[in-house]
């Protein structure tokens, strides 16, 4: 993680000392809600409001007669509960470099954060994610192209307990071969080797990959994105009595936005994929997941946006009493905004979600939480 970081720190060094005023901008938002639900418990439930504070800035990097740019953002602020605020309140920070030109690419983006990393989890634990990356791709006008990408990611908790069972280091390679069927569309075939090694838990390490045959680029009139149907299997490098020493699926990876006219938009997004876990006798779960969003503009100021989701997470084992868990989570999420200025917007917004399990036996599985907000957020 340290080279990561370091990385990264090259990165702002270098758009400070080449800065333009004009291509930097700062941004502030408040957000104010309440949440009914903020342990995400089945009985007990407790409510709080919320007050998030965030400050950031944003870079554009030009290099003169030169093909290269960078984009740079910080975002970091606080989350203040009225409820308990020693025990939830946390700070987040999210921090992006990238570089490149339309041939190469190289990266990294920093978390802190204390948000739970998937719909398995419901406590707030710190932890820090640092994805460093560099891709190759050749030119896009020519008929057939190859491409290369390369990641590091570390995942670490900072917290104690069993959650630092999932502190982890997931190393990336892939390679594609892209096929150019018209102007604006490529036919894919990729296939991605990942090493994977835990901090402590080392059973849980493991050598994997995943091939991807896929379509990207405009997929029909006003229809852009990218869709894939996988293939996932990772190999366990400690055979371990009780548990899967080998895991598949055929998965997907699916982002297609519509849009209709100026004023309207739908987005469809949604992945099938492993997800870590220290979870009884299971290494993994399988998440599959479908989000649909839909946008209208209003009288030219109003925005109306409305986000429905399903989540189903699968485990493969049984736990020690024979249950063989799998969740569902629905999500439902309306929003109204309004633009005063090009730099200046507010909005209401309200989300209801519910996990429910076919494993009964355990209430503490289910949950359901509402939370409503009020926000406004400025870009300068």
């Amino acid at each position: 993680m340290k080279k990561s970081i370091f990385l990264t720190f090259i990165f702002v060094c270098a758009a400070v000392l080449t800065l333009n005023a004009s291509d930097l901008k700062f941004m502030v938002s408040e957000d104010l809600s309440y949440d009914d639900n903020i342990y995400l418990t089945n009985g007990n439930r407790i409510g709080s409001a919320i007050s998030s504070t965030k400050l950031g800035a944003l870079y554009d990097l030009t290099v003169s007669n030169s093909s290269l740019e960078g984009k740079f953002s910080v975002v970091g602020g606080y989350n203040a509960y009225q409820k308990h605020n020693h025990k939830n309140g946390y700070w987040d920070t999210l921090l992006n470099a990238e570089f490149g030109n339309n041939l190469f690419r190289i990266g990294d983006m920093f978390l802190l954060t204390s948000d739970p990393a998937n719909l398995e989890l419901t406590e707030r634990e710190q932890r820090i994610n640092n994805n460093a990356y560099v891709t190759y791709r050749t030119n896009t006008y020519k008929k057939l192209g190859i491409g290369f990408k390369v990641s590091d990611e570390i995942t670490k908790y900072t917290s104690g307990g069993n959650i630092k069972k999932l502190n982890r280091n997931r190393i990336n390679a892939g390679a594609g071969v892209y096929y150019k069927v018209s102007e604006k569309t490529n036919l894919l075939a990729e296939y991605t080797f990942t090493s994977l090694a835990y901090e402590s838990n080392h059973d849980n390490n493991s050598t994997g990959g995943m091939f991807a045959l896929g379509v990207e680029g405009k997929l029909a009139p006003k229809v852009n994105g990218e869709a894939k149907i996988t293939y996932n299997y990772r190999n366990y490098t400690h055979s371990v009595a009780g548990y899967d020493n080998y895991g598949d699926l055929i998965g997907y990876y699916l982002a297609v936005t519509w849009e209709p006219t100026t004023k309207n938009l739908i987005r469809l997004s949604g992945t099938r994929d492993f997800e870590e876990t220290y979870y009884e006798y299971n290494r993994y779960f399988v998440s599959t997941g479908i989000k649909l969003y839909g946008s209208q503009k209003i009288m030219d100021k109003f925005t109306a946006g409305l986000t429905l989701a399903y989540t189903n997470l699968s485990y493969p084992k049984a736990n020690m009493a024979g249950v063989k868990r799998s969740d569902d989570v629905y999500t439902i999420r309306p929003e109204l905004n309004y633009q005063f200025k090009e730099w200046l917007s507010a909005g209401i917004w309200y989300q209801y979600r519910m996990r429910t399990s076919q494993a009964r036996n355990n209430r503490a599985w289910f949950y359901s939480n509402n939370k409503a907000g009020v926000f406004v957020k400025a870009i300068f």
